[in-house]
């Protein structure tokens, strides 16, 4: 009674404990003390990963959930508060946070759900603080969250490695000096030992995920730091540090930041239809797609037979299907969604029986803020060219260096003397294509070298034959230089249909060739640099659908013949899906415009 504040936070916490659960703390902790043992074993490969998976199963029927508001006791709650604003009145880089921001970032007895209820913020206080204790002594760093937050990430970042792994199947690992241990993880189990580490020692660091990115499958999951000065700013550990470059390249359709409280509309729809999205189902968070970029209002109009519901959801393509990753009301039969970003292509879609519905055509909101809707014009027809069945992303540019130039030579005899160039690969091309050869007489051995004396990588290498433009095979030659690394030394890599293998062509010593048993002319050379496997591939099959009367029409299958294919009495105007029949994954929407492919 005597502060007004600390009643204010205790009703802050019991007003949304209802809606939380937690592990029971004694087998939870049991279950990391397995984790612990068997990470700091000998024990490693398969048989590690396979131990991991048993200990999970056996501890899985122990660690039953219960709701907060059935389990918490008064002493604990009020130790919580009461420890809590004694970092928040102590604390040099907390002093910037106004009573909201602390009850939010600092205030909470967990800051991950499913935590046990425990001490952790006053037991983890002293591992891992790095160098926080000795930049107090720099003022530009005293009252600087941001420097803060860097200086415990700093700490773990050469210890911790953590590596994804499809068949890890781990109950959550929620216990800081496990987490540190845990060989497996992905950007999820690296964000939340950094939202613990932070949190346990009262630095004002968030969880932020984006549920699905825009123009790809899957989501992401990051830390943020509510910053003393400039801007909050957004990392992810042992991948960059606070103030580094994160993904700034990146559209975000929707950004999310884990939160104590719900988010009142998803909490509202769930309550009033008993069912969510799984991309939507965690409930506790609020929109801060503002933060990340620019970003716009809309009001999307429905198709007049929709489902009888109050709530719409947004949702973008994931390379095979629609997914929601933003909820928005219904009214007068249109759907309305704030802080949505731009440049990306959306669809609004209902939610019944766990499956998704359209309620709209898919609409495109560009780099200012409009919105427009590809239509399929069935009465104008042309023809679309592709050469990728995915964009190609900042993965590929990193390796430049190694995806430059290049050249082919011909000759009459196996060891190439006296040789002759007859085609230079340019340097500015980092994907693929083809070229004519300046020589188009007959020769029977042609070999691909690089240009320089570095080395130059490629993942396959085709030849089409003078006069009738089959595509020729011939037996493979190499230097036999010495294999320095089987993923991308080995010949053979050079034509085995695969776009993800390589061979490193460098300076004369390190060459791959072809004896085609006889002298051929050639018309075309075509060549895919190391990339991502997602350039059209000769022999492979791919599907080319648009989008008509709510769902995707398949207009043609096809077999390439070059690194490109041609599909032809397209209906152009709409919005369009490549499939890739006979390998990968990732498929993509686009548009045609002007005879350039613009992928979304």
């Amino acid at each position: 009674p005597a502060d007004s504040l600390k009643y204010r936070a205790a009703e802050y916490l019991i007003r949304y404990m209802p809606y939380h659960t937690s592990y029971p703390a004694k087998p939870y902790y049991a279950y990391c003390d397995a984790l612990d043992s068997l990470f700091s074993s000998a024990t490693e490969g398969d048989e590690l990963l396979e131990k991991t998976n048993a200990i999970a199963a056996g501890f899985g029927r122990q660690l039953k959930l219960s709701y907060d508001i059935r389990v918490i006791g008064a002493d604990y709650l009020i130790w919580n508060i009461d420890y809590s604003f004694g970092l928040w009145r102590t604390l040099n880089y907390l002093r910037h946070l106004r009573f909201e921001e602390f009850c939010e970032y600092v205030l909470p007895y967990k800051c991950a759900e499913k935590q046990p209820l425990d001490t952790w913020k006053r037991d983890w206080r002293d591992y891992g603080r790095g160098e926080l204790d000795h930049i107090g002594q720099i003022r530009d760093y005293k009252y600087n969250a941001r420097r803060a937050a860097e200086a415990v990430n700093f700490q773990f970042q050469d210890s911790v490695k953590m590596r994804r792994v499809k068949d890890a199947k781990l109950i959550e690992v929620l216990r800081l000096n496990t987490l540190a241990k845990q060989p497996y993880g992905d950007c999820r189990d690296r964000s939340r030992f950094g939202l613990l580490n932070c949190r346990s020692k009262g630095i004002p660091v968030a969880f932020d995920f984006t549920p699905n990115w825009p123009d790809r499958s899957g989501g992401h999951y990051w830390n943020i730091v509510l910053a003393t000065k400039r801007r909050n700013v957004d990392y992810e550990p042992f991948r960059s540090y606070p103030g580094s470059y994160h993904y700034t390249d990146n559209g975000l359709a929707k950004v999310f930041r884990e939160t104590y409280a719900p988010h009142p509309l998803l909490l509202e729809a769930l309550e009033r239809e008993g069912s969510l999205p799984a991309s939507l189902s965690y409930l506790f968070m609020q929109d801060v797609t503002g933060e990340y970029g620019r970003t716009v209002d809309i009001s999307v109009p429905l198709f007049r037979e929709r489902l009888r519901t109050k709530y719409a959801y947004l949702a973008v393509f994931d390379n095979s299907k629609w997914v929601p990753v933003d909820i928005g009301r219904i009214r007068r039969n249109r759907a309305s969604f704030a802080s949505v970003g731009r440049d990306i292509l959306y669809l609004v879609v209902g939610f019944r029986d766990g499956e998704t519905v359209p309620m709209s055509e898919p609409f495109i909101v560009d780099s200012r803020g409009d919105v427009s809707y590809p239509r399929a014009d069935t009465t104008r027809l042309g023809s679309i060219r592709l050469d990728r069945k995915f964009p190609a992303f900042t993965h590929i540019y990193s390796i430049r260096k190694y995806l430059q130039r290049g050249r082919i030579q011909a000759a009459d005899n196996p060891d190439f003397r006296g040789a002759k160039t007859v085609a230079e690969f340019p340097e500015w091309n980092l994907l693929a294509g083809e070229t004519a050869p300046s020589d188009t007489l007959p020769y029977r051995y042609w070999r691909l070298m690089s240009s320089s004396e570095k080395s130059t990588d490629f993942a396959e290498l085709y030849f089409y034959e003078k006069g009738t433009g089959q595509r020729i095979t011939g037996t493979l030659l190499s230097s036999g230089a010495a294999v320095r690394n089987p993923n991308y030394d080995t010949p053979g890599h050079i034509s085995d249909n695969d776009p993800i293998t390589y061979f490193a062509v460098q300076d004369s010593t390190r060459w791959v060739g072809f004896d085609f048993g006889k002298p051929v002319s050639l018309e075309t050379i075509a060549y895919i640099r190391r990339g991502d496997g997602n350039t059209i591939c000769p022999g492979d099959e791919y599907e080319l659908h648009y989008w008509q009367d709510g769902g995707w029409k398949l207009h043609d299958r096809k077999k390439a013949e070059r690194i490109y294919v041609d599909f032809d009495s397209v209906p152009l105007g709409g919005l369009y899906y490549v499939k890739g029949i006979s390998r990968g994954e990732q498929n993509r929407t686009f548009l045609y415009e002007n005879g350039e492919v613009v992928w979304y």
